[in-house]
């Protein structure tokens, strides 16, 4: 007579040995509630299957046939718990179809070698399926972890992307971290995120902070700790995001010294262009107004003679004042002192203004709607850029070409527009136009040169915007624009009058 004893032998699993598995260390409550739970599942299946069987027993006589429905209690073991459930599971059925299905029943003992032998077989066949379930399961598993990791890294990448797109946009490095923070906030479901360049850290109540490894070792990641992420992503983003912070920082340092770089050399290249002013520019209306006066002090002139050397005097007197007026005015927007007295303003009397006062006998098309938007600027400084521009569209017009005055509003803006009908600038010039003492076309010394770079200083102090158009033969516009602001209440009250 065998009895399970041999069972396990034949499988070299020992009562002793089983004694020295069942030693291992507590287990936590967690792990033992788990245990609970796959040992009523564990009972449940094989109890479901020892009734499948007793079932379909009425209807064949291979007992040990019907075992191979313990083989499926095995599989859905070794999915839903792993390989040692599926072997307790395995031993548990083959017991239990000894019990209660192989003579002599209801015992724990073999009466025939066959039976024992199908018995092997069916626990070898069990454990095998166990074993297959369960590799299956764990790579299903492994599969998932994978995944879930994946899924992590392709978030913390699109969160370093966006935030190096951020960087890209070249704003301030305080607007960088700023961008930066609101991206991180939003990428980990924070409350708030903030980075801050110091060289100790400063955390508000409820924030959590992870250092960002900058070169400088001065930077520092703050979120409250509601945040979503676990430490070690946070961490893992913090160190790509110290990278690109210190990007951002060495490109505000290198657009410092650009820019410090790039002052130098305009500062050097106004001082050369004065000092040609000073040499050719005063030199020119000082000779003549000396010469007029010598020969004014010799006498022996007529009085025809006389009243002409007068008028050269007081030309060029009015010159060389225009021209220190200027430079006074250049130097004042170079240095951001314009100080503009902003109030409501009518362009169409400005520019009306302005066109009375600088074209001489020229003709002008004035086509200026009368009911243009008010706009908020210095009248007295907008007066003087139109001088400007309509003094250098007659300077370039044929004497009988008029100017023409357009404008209108749209968009949300309201424009002057300034032509003349002369041949235009070479598209070389067109960028330079607005450079002080730049001069493009004309006559080689003609004027200073400084007209239109006051013009552009003026009308951005005021908020506006200056555009030249300009085609080859086909003459020369700018084209002065303001943003229409809210209108006051009684326009007629606070028009201010230019004189």
């Amino acid at each position: 007579m065998k009895d399970w004893r041999d069972l396990l032998g034949a499988l070299g699993l020992h009562p002793g040995r089983v004694r020295a598995v069942r030693a291992v260390r507590p287990l936590d409550r967690a792990a033992l509630r788990a245990g609970a739970a796959a040992g009523v599942e564990i009972v449940i299946v094989v109890g479901l299957a020892t009734v499948a069987v007793a079932a379909l027993q009425s209807t064949s006589s291979d007992d040990a046939g019907l075992g191979s429905l313990y083989l499926l209690a095995v599989l859905l073991i070794a999915i839903r718990r792993g390989q040692l459930a599926a072997l307790v599971t395995a031993v548990l059925g083959v017991l239990a179809l000894n019990f209660f299905f192989i003579v002599p029943r209801h015992r724990l003992a073999i009466a025939h070698s066959q039976d024992l032998v199908e018995l092997i077989v069916l626990l070898i066949a069990a454990v095998v399926v166990g074993r297959l379930a369960a590799v299956a399961r764990e790579r299903a598993a492994e599969a998932e972890s994978r995944a879930v990791v994946a899924a992590a890294r392709e978030r913390e990448a699109k969160l370093v992307a966006e935030v190096a797109s951020a960087i890209l946009a070249g704003e301030s490095i305080g607007a960088q971290l700023e961008t930066i923070g609101d991206r991180v906030a939003l990428a980990t479901a924070a409350g708030r995120a903030r980075i801050v360049l110091e060289p100790v850290p400063t955390a508000m109540p409820n924030e959590i902070t992870v250092p960002l490894h900058t070169r400088a070792g001065n930077g520092w990641l703050y979120l409250t700790d509601d945040v979503a992420w676990d430490q070690a992503a946070i961490e893992r983003v913090a160190e790509s995001l110290g990278r690109l912070v210190d990007v951002a920082v060495e490109r505000e340092r290198v657009s410092e010294r650009a820019a410090e770089t790039e002052a130098s050399r305009r500062a050097e290249v106004a001082k050369t262009a004065i000092l040609h002013a000073i040499s050719h520019d005063l030199r020119s209306p000082l000779t003549a107004i000396t010469t007029a006066g010598s020969a004014l002090a010799i006498g022996g002139v007529t009085e025809a003679e006389r009243a002409e050397l007068i008028e050269v005097i007081e030309t060029e007197s009015a010159r060389l004042a225009k021209l220190v007026d200027d430079l006074l005015d250049l130097s004042r927007i170079e240095s951001g002192a314009v100080a503009p007295q902003a109030d409501w303003c009518d362009l169409h009397d400005v520019v009306a203004s302005a066109a009375a006062h600088a074209s001489g006998e020229h003709p002008i098309e004035f086509q200026l709607p009368g009911e243009l938007p008010l706009v908020r600027a210095d009248a007295a400084q907008l007066e003087r850029v139109f001088s400007n521009l309509i003094e250098n569209a007659v300077k370039f017009s044929p004497a009988e070409a008029p100017v023409r005055i357009t404008g209108g509003a749209s968009a949300g803006r309201v424009a002057v527009r300034v032509a003349d009908r002369g041949t235009g600038i070479p598209r070389r010039y067109r960028a330079q136009v607005f450079e002080p003492f730049f001069r493009g076309r004309g006559e080689a010394g003609a004027g200073s040169g400084l007209g239109l770079a006051i013009c552009r200083g003026f009308v951005e102090a005021n908020g506006g915007r200056i555009v030249l158009q300009s085609g080859r033969d086909t003459g020369t516009s700018f084209t002065v624009s303001f943003p229409v602001a809210r209108q006051p209440a009684d326009a007629s009250d606070t028009v201010t009058v230019v004189t």
